[in-house]
């Protein structure tokens, strides 16, 4: 009998390995919270009995559509900014040596310098949470941009010249479907980590969203609802992903032809 070998993409693992570590990280944390006591971290069910309250409170909805608002326009115009940057650079030796210490600079420096001088540029606010979110997401989708355009086969691109496609042609039919892994990886961690940024802008100099709501939790120790917008904030990610990124990696992903054995 010959042994059969498995070709095309992973085969699935079943998904009660993924049950598995969420349990595994359920007990970690209760563990976690036994030792260090309910003053600096509340276990996973006083975490859960603090969300129904949370979410009935009236300032919760205006909380989450301002920072869902900063995270969608900081996150959208910050990629859109890295790619039509890393689209003509790649096309531009010259403009891509002019922005290369610029884009080795942003990727350098650590975000709370950011938010700092953000905050002494436009106070507090969503002016400032969005500077900086646009301003650290735009580098990485430039960086994944550039690369997988120069990556793309020399003969092909030749052979669009030669069959006189335009700009706009080229980039739709050639570059866009050599784009889809590196495009799909930059999204999936400027998502989680716009979301990481916003908060933390908000938390340092906001005066609404759901940092500002997560400070105000932090400064009246009161550690149960401090957790609680933690687990929101993960939820909301999650959210974020199936309801915006995943229709859209799966639009990207019709440029691929499927595999045949």
């Amino acid at each position: 009998m010959t042994r059969q070998t498995i070709s095309g993409p992973a085969r699935q693992v079943p998904k009660i390995w993924a049950v598995g570590g969420v349990i595994l990280l359920l007990g970690a944390w209760q563990v976690a919270a036994n030792a260090l006591g309910p003053m600096l971290m509340a276990t996973p069910w006083a975490t859960l009995r603090a969300l129904g309250p949370l979410i009935r409170d009236p300032a919760f909805l205006p909380a989450v559509s301002a920072s869902l608002e900063r995270i969608v326009l900081g996150v959208g115009t910050g990629c859109l900014l890295g790619f039509a940057l890393g689209v003509l650079a790649a096309h531009s030796p010259q403009l891509r040596a002019v922005l290369e210490p610029l884009r080795w600079l942003l990727m350098a420096i650590p975000p709370i310098v950011v938010v700092v001088l953000a905050m002494l540029w436009f106070g507090l606010g969503s002016t400032m949470v969005m500077f900086m979110t646009v301003l650290m997401m735009a580098p990485g989708m430039y960086v994944n941009t550039v690369k997988g355009m120069l990556q793309v086969d020399r003969d092909l691109v030749e052979m669009s010249h030669v069959y006189r496609f335009g700009a706009w042609r080229r980039l739709l039919h050639l570059y866009l479907p050599a784009l889809t892994a590196p495009l799909t990886a930059a999204l999936l961690i400027a998502l989680s980590g716009g979301v990481r940024l916003v908060v933390m802008a908000e938390v340092l100099g906001a005066d609404s969203g759901v940092g500002y709501a997560l400070a105000n939790a932090r400064s009246t120790f009161d550690s149960a609802q401090l957790y609680a917008w933690v687990l929101l904030i993960l939820l909301l990610v999650a959210a974020l992903e199936f309801a915006l990124l995943q229709p859209l990696q799966r639009r990207l992903g019709m440029w691929r032809e499927p595999s045949h054995a």
